[in-house]
């Protein structure tokens, strides 16, 4: 009798807990009866347009695609191709179940990536913050790398002045920083010495003193700043008002560029950076007396959080690689055996 009544309460508590189910635990208990392998038949079949070709690319047998689409459809329960000659079409229901299988297959495909990447000890994701004046172009050239690693990895690139870059180091949310200051408690690898020049447009004041500029001819002029740099040293001996007065603060390289464009004033730019504007005469350099270049370095540095082996350490060395090449065209286009 006990036991008749222990199995009504185990039946009545397994029903309430049935019953309890969210529509995500009940999809996520209910059997699957179409495989990858069969969408991913499909898809072949769509895009090669019949089973032919299909069977040709897969390399397996034209007899073997036609019982898995017709088992495919048996278990959908609705046509999704149809025979126009030798061609195959997909039906109405197809072209609706054709889109949502291929993010199926990729997800899937990602999903299995992203567990290699696990087996390794690589995480995904590298959040990378990169001083503004660090080469775009180097910056590019490391990113289309990643992307020949087949490791799934996803970079979020930033590009942040010197302050926020040693913020997000402390708070670790970057795993990577390319800036010109290793902030204390951390190590940082030199990366690659940047050159700064004083540019305008031709048509500046600056260019018309009839003499090299010397610093109090700076003074007079609008110093057009990046937000959050450090090349005020850089503008002349000023203070107070006049010197607020003087100098503008932009948010971004591009804004400056164009401010420089418009004539609006001069600024302290990494030369590389400007190179395209200075071949084509939309700025120039300014013929300062003293110190008409300064140069600074530019530092990798990992976060704490950052292993041997992860995704932001195999970053880190595609970066370091990235610039040595550079570097290397660079000695070889000026050696004159080359």
């Amino acid at each position: 009798m006990n036991n008749f009544k222990e199995s009504r309460s185990l039946i009545h508590r397994n029903t309430a807990l049935g019953e309890g189910l969210t529509n995500r635990q009940r999809q996520d208990a209910r059997n699957f009866h179409i495989t990858l392998k069969q969408w991913k038949m499909l898809h072949a079949v769509v895009d090669c347009g019949g089973f032919t070709d299909a069977a040709e690319y897969l390399h397996i047998s034209q007899s073997a695609i036609s019982y898995t689409i017709a088992k495919l459809q048996e278990q959908l329960g609705i046509p999704v191709l149809r025979l126009e000659g030798r061609k195959a079409q997909l039906t109405e229901a197809g072209r609706q179940l054709l889109e949502r299988s291929r993010h199926l297959v990729r997800d899937a495909i990602e999903l299995e990536l992203f567990a290699e990447n696990l087996r390794h000890g690589w995480d995904s994701d590298v959040r990378l913050v990169a001083d503004q004046n660090f080469p775009t172009n180097i910056l590019m050239t490391a990113l289309r790398k990643v992307s020949q690693l087949g490791s799934n990895i996803r970079v979020s690139l930033s590009e942040v002045g010197v302050q926020q870059a040693e913020k997000t180091l402390f708070e670790r949310t970057a795993d990577l920083a390319i800036t010109a200051h290793v902030p204390s408690g951390f190590h940082g690898s030199p990366l690659i010495e940047i050159e700064y020049v004083a540019v305008a447009h031709p048509d500046h004041p600056l260019f018309n003193v009839g003499r090299e500029v010397i610093p109090t001819d700076l003074e007079r002029q609008v110093q057009i700043l990046i937000a959050d740099s450090k090349d005020e040293k850089h503008g002349g001996s000023r203070s107070g008002s006049e010197a607020r007065l003087q100098r503008w603060n932009v948010s971004n390289f591009d804004t400056a560029i164009e401010a420089l464009c418009e004539g609006m004033g001069y600024a302290w730019l990494p030369r590389q950076r400007v190179e395209k504007w200075l071949e084509k005469d939309a700025l120039k350099v300014l013929p300062i007396h003293q110190g008409r270049t300064y140069k600074t370095y530019l530092y990798l540095i990992c976060g704490h959080s950052v292993r041997p082996g992860s995704s932001a350490s195999a970053f880190a060395d595609i970066l370091l690689q990235s610039v040595a090449d550079m570097e290397r065209t660079k000695k070889d286009s000026r050696d004159p055996d080359y």
